[in-house]
């Protein structure tokens, strides 16, 4: 009898896994499947100020009775690993993922990932030259990093299984047609191109309140692939009343060190954008916050950030676009695609957010509009003065 009653009772729980299990897959299969695809990794503010948006926007999709969501997220970690291995691994690593678990729509943010992910996946229109445009995107993904590889070695040669899913593209600086993006039917997005007029009005207050001659700006970046990108925007833009000397692309300590030099020489106020990877004698990356610090403290003129995380890093002031509507504005148009929507917009960036460093503005002596404090304490990027301004390698402050 107890024999039996053994067995019993293993049968009834055989019975419950097989119950839950369907209930569990079933409740999958009604679930809509969404992948976010980040080119970098949770260690940068950008990153997960997209997240925030993402979030918000899935919290106002489901309070509207939207569709029921199976969200995963994915960071490539591409900044961290700038080298052509790590990228080729990376690529596959998403790729398994999208062929394995076959998402309705993919989010992908900042450039790389549309090049190493996007560009797979797309629903090309029948003129379009698909070895062209895979040969172009390989020269531009191994630039600076490796000798140009054959086509497979990043995957380009191999589009995605179809049915293929509709592509969502966040934080583009430049043209999507380099990914093809403009010839195909699956793709909608929001850009990341700089607010310009609030970048020149900005600059027009700091020229105003440097007491020193100002020839003109100059913008300063690493070398990545990102950074010519947006190198190609600052040409294309018309600075006036500045005159906007040639940019900069510092793939060394040296070079970059070289470049503040120039821009002290010519009297001219730097731009920043993208620093993240610069290397050392060493070939290692130069700290973020180190090679911030030292230009502040270099730099003749006043140097204006733009990037989200430039006064955390150390930096006087930045006009920067906004992380959380890029995620938003991203998850908005996925849950469109998921609606039905027939319209694939491309939409530009609308906000922006002003962050100051308060000790730094003192100690140029600069005296700025009441309205960039208030603004960057309204969204809580305001570092009021300290005692202490600096602290660089060697354990000099100043």
């Amino acid at each position: 009898m107890k024999q039996f009653f053994a067995v019993a009772k293993y049968v009834v729980i055989a019975a419950l896994l097989v119950v839950v299990g369907r209930l569990v897959l079933t409740q999958n299969n009604e679930q809509a499947k969404i992948l976010v695809v980040h080119s970098y990794n949770n260690d940068l503010a950008w990153v997960n100020d997209v997240e925030g948006g993402i979030r918000r926007a899935i919290g106002a999709g489901q309070a509207s009775d939207g569709p029921r969501l199976n969200v995963r997220t994915h960071y490539m970690n591409l900044r961290n690993h700038p080298d052509c291995n790590f990228y080729k691994n990376a690529a596959a690593e998403v790729r398994f993922t999208l062929d394995d678990w076959k998402p309705e729509v993919i989010i992908l943010v900042d450039d790389l990932a549309q090049a190493l992910v996007g560009f797979n996946h797309l629903i090309l229109d029948e003129p379009a030259d698909r070895y062209a445009l895979a040969q172009d995107l390989n020269d531009w993904i191994s630039g600076g990093r490796c000798a140009t590889p054959a086509l497979d070695f990043f995957g380009l040669d191999d589009p995605g299984d179809t049915p293929l899913p509709e592509l969502v593209f966040a934080g583009v600086n430049g043209s999507v047609a380099h990914y093809g993006y403009d010839q195909a039917s699956n793709v909608s997005g929001i850009f990341e191109r700089k607010n310009y007029a609030a970048l020149i009005e900005t600059l027009i207050a700091l020229e105003q309140a440097y007491p020193g001659d100002v020839a003109g700006i100059m913008m300063l970046n690493d070398a990545s692939p990102t950074a010519i990108t947006e190198n190609q925007n600052y040409r294309a833009e018309d600075w006036s009343p500045f005159v906007a000397e040639p940019p900069v692309n510092a793939a060394s300590i040296a070079e970059w060190e070289d470049a503040v030099a120039l821009a002290n020489e010519r009297d001219l106020m730097l731009l920043i954008a993208n620093y993240q990877n610069v290397s050392d004698a060493n070939g290692q990356p130069v700290a973020a916050e180190d090679l911030i610090a030292w230009t502040e403290l270099n730099a003749k003129l006043p140097v204006l950030g733009v990037n989200t995380r430039f006064v955390a890093d150390g930096g006087m002031m930045t006009v920067a676009i906004a992380g959380s509507e890029q995620g938003e504005v991203a998850m908005e148009l996925a849950l469109a695609a998921l609606n039905g929507a027939t319209v694939r917009p491309q939409r530009e960036a609308k906000q922006f957010l002003i962050g100051m460093n308060q000790s730094l503005v003192r100690k140029r002596g600069l005296i700025l509009p009441a309205i960039y404090e208030a603004f960057s304490r309204e969204i809580g990027s305001f570092v009021p003065v300290v005692a202490q301004l600096y602290v660089v390698q060697d354990g000099d402050s100043e």
